[in-house]
């Protein structure tokens, strides 16, 4: 299960709420209680800027009940191809 961790559960089809982008974030909230006085709960997706965003306000005013947060993955997703795979590229 370790591996498990060292790939994104989060993929393309998981889009931003506020912009439409690439969500990398995921939050669970509790949204307050239903008709039968159960907790309720929603989920949201985020960018990596709108979670850098919003994510303090969301974590001061609401009680989070999962956070999952994906944006190390995005590191490895920009790193620029090394100088062979360039040449390589050009033949």
């Amino acid at each position: 299960m370790a591996a498990d961790m060292h790939k994104p559960t989060l993929n393309a089809l998981h889009r931003c709420d506020a912009c439409g982008s690439r969500a990398y974030v995921h939050v669970i909230i509790e949204t307050g209680l239903n008709e039968a006085g159960y907790p309720d709960s929603g989920e949201l997706f985020f960018c990596a800027h709108h979670s850098r965003e919003t994510m303090p306000i969301i974590k001061l005013r609401c009680n989070v009940l999962h956070l999952l947060d994906e944006t190390r993955f995005l590191q490895q997703h920009i790193q620029p191809p090394e100088a062979t795979e360039l040449t390589n590229l050009k033949k």
